[in-house]
């Protein structure tokens, strides 16, 4: 507003109705009136955008009434309500909810200038807490709201203890010059690197980086407008917090300066993907810092007897040893960790909140996958959805299996663990899985380690390839992919005339010579390494399982006698039954699930060659 001069006077009333009582705010081109509806005996606040002096003032009010019908639909706690626009030419006139208290960065400088000290711990966690929900409703509206000005000026602390979200007029947007007023996409130093000068679109993460400068600012008392982009950890910015914090709330201390720390990465995928994610580490700050901890303790025994006396009488800095030794361990480890310690449910959930952290790397995806596939059910359809589903989720424009993707190491080895779990999703029903999605994802293996020559038998295209000692490390048998490859690609073609030239491209004498092929690959003794084991029990459950499935067309098509027909199941029975399979309830029950479709399948074929037998006596007789 030019030379701070309103419009409105004090006594006068607006639209008839809103008397204004006195000037509670001025800042940039607005200023903000308290007034009184008389009828209603109630209080509002009134924001005056004022024409004079603004080079673009149709763009700014065509902006507020864009963005204030966009609030007028907003209901949260944490927003104020805005009740009526008005437009009397001169200027804009914006009647909203009236906040009592305090905006956040004047309770931070009288903490600074009466103590000399920035905001409590507990109270930036509980505002944390508070901003992170609001945000979220904001972004998961049916037209999602980036905020793009969060700071500390812009959060009312009202006297019952809850904040209050205020300055949302797209008019912020036009000040110019003051490192502490908004420019053209945010405030400098609060503002994410890609609000500025069009690097970027904002987005939810956009307002993550926001929310983790303001809780740097009101922790560390450190004002980030003069250095943009750069946040020290907060017991480095301010070492003094490791002897001001109680021992029982170093957690929460080194918890915190996890979440700030990601919310300010740089680059936008580094960040949080949402604020309830970052709300959920909020609620479970303590133990989030705990895998740190433990690196930490260690690393301090590391400096040995004369660094702990050091630390003892003062003379290190718990801070700065933080700060030398970036000893921190992510939330994506964390969940990892806890996932892999846990089981069902748990371990589900906590594997799903690490994919969501980081998707581009396997590890989270792999301990999934791992629940879903050992509990009693196996690999079950609802496994399969939920899991697709997972993949399916959206990380900004990309899904996360999109993500994954660029990470070749890692997504080879989730496919190859997918194939095994469609080829064989074990459970109490029938072994046959999904051979179809088996194909898909035992394609993608092949494809990273399988020669072009190989590829092309398959109709696969040439790609980058896994490294010799990946294969290695992935436990990944090159083999057994081109195989289970070529049975998933004829799986329910079997014995099925060609339409165009009448022949059968798959006959069951090949069908009996792969999956044959299969068992005489494999050891005579059952691995006891666990991995390995399963493999080779699950492979031979399934051979069983077409063994049966497929009894007569083998004995009638494939012309394969009895006794190689027993020789064959012996095969299997002689593997599966001398299995040592520890106390490994999903070894055990597919061992036994194998010894029982053996059993099976030798009444059947005795049955098969009796029926044979007799239909020969009796065209013998004829």
């Amino acid at each position: 507003m030019s030379g701070g001069i309103s419009m409105l006077q004090i006594g006068s009333y607006v639209d008839g109705k809103y008397k204004v009582l006195n000037k509670i705010g001025q800042g940039g081109m607005s200023v903000v009136y308290l007034a009184l509806n008389e009828k209603a005996n109630k209080t509002w606040a009134i924001k005056e955008v004022r024409k004079d002096g603004q080079q673009d003032f149709t763009t700014v009010k065509q902006g507020l009434i864009a963005e204030t019908n966009i609030l007028k639909e907003l209901n949260h706690k944490y927003l104020p309500s805005i009740i009526d626009v008005i437009d009397d030419g001169d200027s804009f006139l914006i009647v909203m909810d009236y906040i009592q208290g305090k905006s956040l960065d004047k309770i931070l400088k009288g903490s600074m200038e009466k103590e000399g000290l920035p905001i409590a711990l507990d109270d930036v966690i509980a505002w944390g807490k508070q901003l992170c929900e609001v945000f979220y409703y904001l972004h998961t509206r049916p037209n999602p709201i980036i905020y793009r000005d969060m700071k500390p000026g812009n959060v009312m602390l009202k006297p019952d203890g809850e904040i209050s979200l205020i300055d949302f007029g797209t008019a912020r947007t036009f000040k110019q010059g003051n490192r502490e007023d908004t420019t053209c996409l945010g405030t400098p130093g609060y503002a994410s690197p890609e609000q500025y000068g069009g690097n970027g679109q904002s987005t939810p993460r956009s307002d993550i980086y926001c929310l983790g400068a303001t809780l740097h600012h009101l922790i560390t008392g450190r004002n980030p407008s003069p250095t943009p982009f750069n946040f020290p950890k907060i017991t480095q910015c301010r070492p003094s917090l490791v002897d001001e914090i109680p021992r029982e709330d170093m957690n929460k201390l080194l918890g915190l300066e996890m979440i700030i720390d990601r919310c300010t990465q740089y680059e936008p995928e580094n960040r949080y993907e949402s604020c309830l994610e970052m709300l959920y580490d909020l609620e479970h700050i303590e133990e989030l810092s705990l895998p740190y901890r433990k690196k930490l303790r260690k690393k301090l025994l590391g400096f040995g007897v004369s660094a702990a006396v050091a630390v003892l009488c003062g003379g290190i800095s718990l801070g700065c040893m933080l700060m030398e030794n970036k000893t921190e361990q992510s939330g994506y480890d964390y969940y990892v960790d806890q996932a892999e310690k846990s089981d069902g449910t748990a371990k589900v959930n906590y594997a799903k909140k690490a994919v969501a952290i980081d998707p581009g790397k396997e590890e989270a995806y792999l301990v999934y996958l791992d629940a879903l596939r050992n509990d009693e059910d196996g690999f079950s359809g609802q496994d399969s959805q939920d899991f697709k589903a997972l993949l399916q989720q959206m990380a900004g424009r990309q899904t996360y299996e999109e993500v994954l993707e660029d990470n070749l190491d890692g997504y080879t080895e989730l496919a190859y663990e997918l194939g095994m779990a469609y080829y064989f999703p074990g459970g109490a029903g029938k072994p046959a899985g999904d051979k179809e999605l088996a194909k898909k994802w035992f394609g993608i293996v092949a494809q990273a380690v399988l020669s072009d020559d190989q590829l092309k038998a398959f109709g696969l295209d040439s790609t980058e390839k896994l490294s010799a000692d990946k294969i290695q490390e992935y436990d990944i048998d090159t083999n057994l992919v081109e195989t289970f490859l070529s049975i998933c690609s004829y799986y329910g073609k079997v014995g099925q005339e060609d339409t165009v030239t009448g022949e059968i491209k798959y006959s069951y004498s090949d069908f009996w010579v792969e999956l044959n092929g299969l068992v005489g690959g494999l050891p005579e003794t059952i691995s006891t390494e666990s991995r390995e084991r399963l493999t080779q029990l699950r492979l031979l459950n399934d051979v069983s399982y077409q063994l049966y499935e497929n009894a007569k067309q083998f004995v009638s098509d494939a012309g394969v006698d009895k006794t190689t027909f027993q020789g064959a199941l012996a095969a299997i029975e002689t593997r599966v039954s001398g299995a040592d399979t520890g106390s490994n309830q999903t070894a055990q029950r597919i061992r036994d699930n194998t010894i029982t479709t053996v059993d099976n399948t030798k009444k059947l074929v005795e049955s098969l060659y009796a029926q044979n037998s007799d239909a020969v006596k009796s065209g013998g007789d004829q």
